[in-house]
């Protein structure tokens, strides 16, 4: 085999995992797959359905009182949404939850490659920080998010993931709203 030929298989078998992997945690109608997530990020809800109209998200669903089915959240993950945001290492998989009305219900941290993440964006005093905190307040790291460590990459990227992808899904459910008869 020749050099060129060579390196570039070695390129491509490098980059299957790696492909792989990215693809790994995409909103997909196989909601059964995500549905522990979903469960953490949306915990109000009974039941779970996926929507794709031009960015893919899950609704989830309980049942009100005369048995009718209520929206009680939109369940997101950010790897969907703010695209470009990386951390120090890569992407940070996370799944949130966000009430019809735009404030964060819960964040389900689903995967990442951040080394200094164990003392950083998976402890539980980092993501209970988002809940309760609407897509208009700052979402900032030193303002109204404490970065709880000093691994700052992670906690910035983190955060910025957070607040883009929650306010883009905001802005496309309202317009959804709107366009609705």
């Amino acid at each position: 085999m020749k050099p060129a030929a060579w390196l570039a298989a070695m390129l491509l078998l490098a980059g299957l995992p790696a492909a792989t992997l990215a693809q790994r945690w995409r909103a997909t109608d196989d909601v059964p797959r995500y549905e522990l997530y979903l469960r953490e990020a949306l915990p109000e809800a009974e039941t779970f359905r996926f929507v794709d109209r031009g960015t893919p998200h899950y609704r989830g669903y309980r049942t009100g009182p005369g048995g009718e089915e209520v929206l009680v959240g939109l369940g997101f993950f950010t790897v969907d949404f703010a695209r470009d945001v990386r951390g120090y290492k890569g992407e940070i998989w996370m799944l949130v939850g966000m009430a019809p009305s735009g404030v964060i219900l819960d964040v389900s941290m689903v995967y990442h490659d951040e080394p200094f993440g164990y003392f950083s964006i998976d402890l539980p005093e980092f993501i209970e920080q988002f809940r309760g905190k609407s897509v208009l307040a700052p979402l900032t790291v030193g303002e109204d998010i404490d970065g709880v460590s000093r691994a700052t990459i992670t906690n910035d990227a983190a955060v910025r993931s957070i607040r883009d992808s929650a306010r883009r899904m905001a802005r496309e459910f309202i317009a959804e709203r709107r366009s609705d008869p």
